[in-house]
């Protein structure tokens, strides 16, 4: 009952149609959009312990673009403003002729890294890549938090990837970051982050 009520006090609380099964999900809430208007290195999500009582999980839904010289991007999804080495990322990458995994440990990887999962300045003009982003149990603070991932573009060079990682810290998690790795994120990049009830 305490928990409904919060929900719709929330204004920004706008449930989306789910695109994978075609119907009105009754536990995902729209909490936030960032829509670029110039290239910017950097997209924050703040005060989010605000959500902790109220949601599971959250999600990030994003169409974006880089503007590193290159035909793919790549970037770093950080929790907290923390910068350090405690990270770890995994990927498996297809780009329709050939399937590569890795893995980005602590010692060189300052975020979760969301390796390629974005076009490039060089790519197909207007190319925008989707990513969708699931971060698990952020607000317990039994566990490290975890983050599993989909992203993928079209373009003169195609990628898919599925991707984890994991952020070393039981700490409820109060903001997130992410952060173009070698430029910005191009104008009309979209972020969108939802609420994810039980």
């Amino acid at each position: 009952m305490i928990k409904s009520a919060l929900q719709s006090s929330l204004t920004n609380d706008i449930k989306y149609d789910s695109m994978s099964v075609g119907n009105l999900p009754s536990n995902e809430y729209l909490i936030q959009t960032v829509l670029l208007t110039q290239n910017q290195p950097t997209v924050t999500f703040s005060n989010l312990g605000d959500y902790s009582g109220i949601y599971q999980h959250l999600q990030l839904v994003i169409t974006a673009r880089s503007t590193r010289a290159d035909t793919d991007g790549s970037a770093y999804l950080q929790f907290n403003g923390d910068s350090g080495t405690n990270y770890n990322s995994h990927y498996l990458r297809g780009n329709g002729s050939a399937i590569e995994s890795g893995a980005y440990t602590s010692s060189n990887n300052n975020g979760v890294f969301l390796y390629q999962g974005l076009p490039g300045n060089t790519n197909t003009a207007n190319s925008f890549g989707a990513l969708i982003i699931d971060i698990l149990d952020p607000f317990k603070t039994t566990k490290n938090t975890t983050v599993r991932a989909l992203t993928g573009f079209t373009g003169s060079l195609n990628r898919v990837l599925l991707q984890s990682g994991a952020w070393r810290n039981t700490a409820s998690v109060t903001s997130i970051t992410l952060d173009d790795f070698y430029g910005d994120f191009a104008q009309y990049s979209r972020f969108s982050l939802y609420g994810v009830t039980a």
